[in-house]
């Protein structure tokens, strides 16, 4: 491995997005992570092991003979990269005392169960202390470990109205609404993420471990942070403003000819001429409704009618290039498959294909940030379920195959629906 984080190793519980993107990021900056799975209940990421595989997984040119649903769901293997995946039946006594004797051999642990669900196990942060005193645990909740919410469940769609977000999504005239792509886990991820590598640091400088413990209620509140205090210190409850600005017009997202959509925005008086310029209607300017931005705030509903039916009539891209080569905010809307294929992205090493070995070659994001001194890389897919159980059992633990066999027959660990 290479990276800042190249020494460092974790023994990480981490599912679905949250936690798993939390500890794909540290795998991306050199850290060795062996993500502990169970096989008896597959991450919900890896889908369940009677899900169809999608037909362009099948057909895929890279993919191999043998495919297994659990092990090519795109969710799964787009935020476990750089991973080592090993099988464990944590309630078998066995399974926990496997994971007992990794965590010496750790720098730090994760995950993102319900907070009961450790203490239940027997390897709360006190427990794994008393096996390693300066390990330091990362837990991502819903709300935190302690508190009147400690024990309610939630995951990013529910997150979002709790938190507040929802309030702010949606038009000014309809409901609340949710944005569809659970961005909590993502915030959480990222937080939980700085909150490892801030405690690394810490021991570093100390010799202390310590808990790290996340909540992804609060860690969602960085996304409305201005309207809170906006609330806390004037009492004024913001509204939703759909695709507009709370200061700025135009601000907006129009519908182009050829069922695209562009984002254009115009913050100065320079680019609002530039605007008037570039679209051919030059009476926009003399109309005292669009005279200065405070005023084409008052008659938004009224602007935004006239440049939808202006954009309408305009082709995506060429319209983005013409209004930012004259000054004008503006960008085409992406969708998935356009991003993938930027180059700019692709170019700075972002994107690129990561070769699976089921699901065959992919587009995948890669490392955000770029080290001089320490440079990264996606060194690895996505693991297999279980695919180097043996391997470390073996290498860390001197565990024989005798012994590896003996546990597989038992499913203490495996791969797979259990028989």
């Amino acid at each position: 491995m290479t990276g800042p984080l190249d020494g460092y190793r974790g023994i990480v519980l981490t599912q679905a997005w949250a936690g798993s993107y939390a500890t794909q990021l540290l795998g991306m900056l050199g850290a060795e992570v062996i993500q502990v799975e169970f096989h008896g209940r597959p991450d919900s990421w890896r889908g369940s092991y009677d899900r169809p595989i999608p037909d362009p997984v099948i057909a895929n040119p890279h993919s191999a003979a043998e495919q297994h649903p659990w092990n090519v769901h795109s969710n799964y293997n787009s935020v476990n990269l750089n991973k080592q995946c090993i099988t464990l039946d944590l309630t078998d006594p066995d399974g926990i005392a496997i994971f007992k004797r990794l965590v010496p051999l750790a720098d730090f642990v994760a995950e993102n169960f319900a907070p009961r669900v450790l203490g239940n196990l027997g390897i709360n942060y006190e427990a794994l202390c008393e096996i390693k005193s300066d390990i330091i645990l990362c837990s991502l909740s819903a709300f935190g470990n302690n508190g009147p919410w400690r024990d309610v469940p939630g995951i990013g769609g529910t997150i979002e109205p709790i938190s507040g977000m929802s309030s702010l999504l949606g038009y000014e005239d309809g409901p609340p609404l949710n944005s569809g792509l659970m961005y909590p886990d993502a915030a959480a991820g990222l937080n939980g993420f700085a909150g490892i590598v801030t405690a690394l640091m810490h021991r570093e400088s100390t010799g202390e471990g310590q808990y790290v413990d996340l909540s992804m209620q609060e860690s969602s509140l960085a996304f409305i942070g201005d309207a809170l205090l906006e609330e806390r210190m004037t009492g004024r409850v913001r509204g939703r403003l759909g695709n507009r600005h709370m200061t700025f017009a135009p601000h907006g997202v129009y519908a182009t000819s050829d069922d695209g959509w562009i984002a254009l925005a115009a913050e100065t008086e320079e680019q609002w001429w530039a605007l008037c310029a570039v679209s051919g209607h030059g009476e926009w300017l003399p109309d005292l409704r669009f005279a200065d931005n405070a005023t084409r705030k008052l008659n938004e509903d009224v602007l935004d009618a006239e440049l939808s039916d202006w954009i309408s009539t305009e082709a995506r891209d060429e319209l983005a290039d013409r209004l930012s080569n004259s000054g004008v905010i503006a960008a085409p809307v992406l969708d998935a498959h356009e991003v993938a294929s930027d180059d700019a992205l692709r170019d700075r090493g972002f994107i690129l294909d990561v070769d699976h070995p089921e699901a065959g070659v992919h587009p995948q994001s890669g490392v955000p940030v770029q080290f001089s001194g320490t440079p990264t890389r996606v060194s690895r897919p996505a693991p297999l379920q279980g695919q180097h159980t043996q391997e470390i059992l073996q290498q860390l633990l001197g565990i024989s195959e005798d012994g590896y066999k003996d546990f597989l027959k038992r499913g203490v660990t495996g791969a797979g629906p259990q028989s």
